[in-house]
């Protein structure tokens, strides 16, 4: 689930119970030492695509959305475990922190092809030759590195117990569908899909 928190903010709140999984293809199985990669409660902004581009068919930041959550995910872990800073994860997502350790960048780059490849398959979204070639040549640019590499402890910025306690009370509330931002502050669910 996706809920808004702020202007181009989003968290990605996993349903717990029926979670966003990469299932891995057996080459990258091997090489991370799981099967799956569930991201966990993680600030996003969907795809990193430039406002420039947004208007080209295949260019949402939320076209390929698991893709992008999947990518977001390798990410910030990385980030969390470069800092020594896994504990700032909800304690639900911490083994899933742990897969990623032996994620490397071009790695990364590749598991977000795939899950684009997945969408594909799946007939989530249509074949777009161009769209995820630029997309994956974004995401393997020295650009890319530079941020995969990066060791700012703010890179490590899971969402708060502060802000999952929200997400949950709102959750228990009965927050099944997209609603318009209300008056109580906090965050607000702004898409629900089980993938």
């Amino acid at each position: 689930m996706v809920f808004w928190v702020g202007e181009d903010k989003f968290v990605y709140y996993p349903y717990y119970s029926d979670p966003l999984t990469y299932r891995l293809p057996a080459s990258q199985a091997k090489r991370v030492g799981a099967e799956t990669i569930r991201p966990g409660a993680i600030y996003t902004d969907g795809g990193s695509i430039p406002r420039a581009v947004r208007n080209w068919t295949g260019f949402s930041p939320w076209g390929y959305g698991p893709a992008y959550i999947v990518h977001d995910w390798l990410f910030i872990a990385r980030h969390c475990i470069l800092n020594n800073r896994v504990e700032l994860h909800d304690r639900r997502d911490r083994a899933e922190v742990d897969k990623v350790r032996n994620v490397d960048f071009q790695l990364s780059a590749d598991m977000l092809a795939s899950v684009i490849q997945a969408l594909v398959k799946q007939e989530k979204v249509p074949a777009r030759g161009f769209a995820p070639s630029a997309i994956y040549g974004a995401v393997e640019s020295g650009v890319a590195r530079r941020l995969w590499d990066s060791r700012d402890p703010a890179s490590c910025s899971p969402p708060s117990p502060k802000v999952i306690a929200e997400i949950e009370r709102k959750l228990r509330a009965g927050a099944e569908r997209a609603v318009l931002p209300d008056t109580t502050g906090g965050p607000v669910l702004v898409y629900q899909q089980r993938f």
